[in-house]
């Protein structure tokens, strides 16, 4: 685990600790982010949806948020996306099988949500070079 980007790119310019804010807040997130941490943040997919494009994003950790399955479909554009923090969330296999749009997501940690092997192993299929935890 010591590979993943969440714990690294603390410590680099682009780290956005959003994890205070609520959904309205979400707007105001710089779109130059590298990485963005919603950890424990009582943010919902309406505050997802308020996001700016973040042409940069690597990472992204939305644990124990209030997200469902519709926020995934925002963050499947950010194409830079390489990392994706997923743990106690509403996510479902619908949701989780999105992330196959991301041509570049290496790793996501996915403890405490309700996807099945099947949709993991549509989603790997899709990224052979996926690592996860979870």
């Amino acid at each position: 685990m010591s590979d993943v980007l969440v714990f690294k790119l603390r410590k680099e310019d682009g780290y956005f600790d959003a994890s205070e804010l609520n959904d309205s807040d979400l707007s105001r997130i710089p779109s130059d982010v590298v990485s963005l941490s919603l950890e424990n943040a009582q943010i919902t997919d309406i505050g997802i949806s308020n996001l700016p494009f973040l042409n940069k994003v690597r990472c992204i950790d939305l644990d124990s948020t209030l997200i469902t399955d519709k926020s995934m479909e925002i963050i499947t554009q950010f194409k830079t996306l390489e990392e994706l923090w997923i743990e106690d969330l509403k996510i479902t296999d619908h949701g989780f099988r999105l992330l196959a749009l991301l041509p570049n997501l290496k790793y996501v940690s996915l403890w405490d949500t309700e996807v099945s092997d099947e949709a993991y192993n549509y989603v790997k299929n899709k990224l052979p070079n996926l690592k996860s935890e979870g």
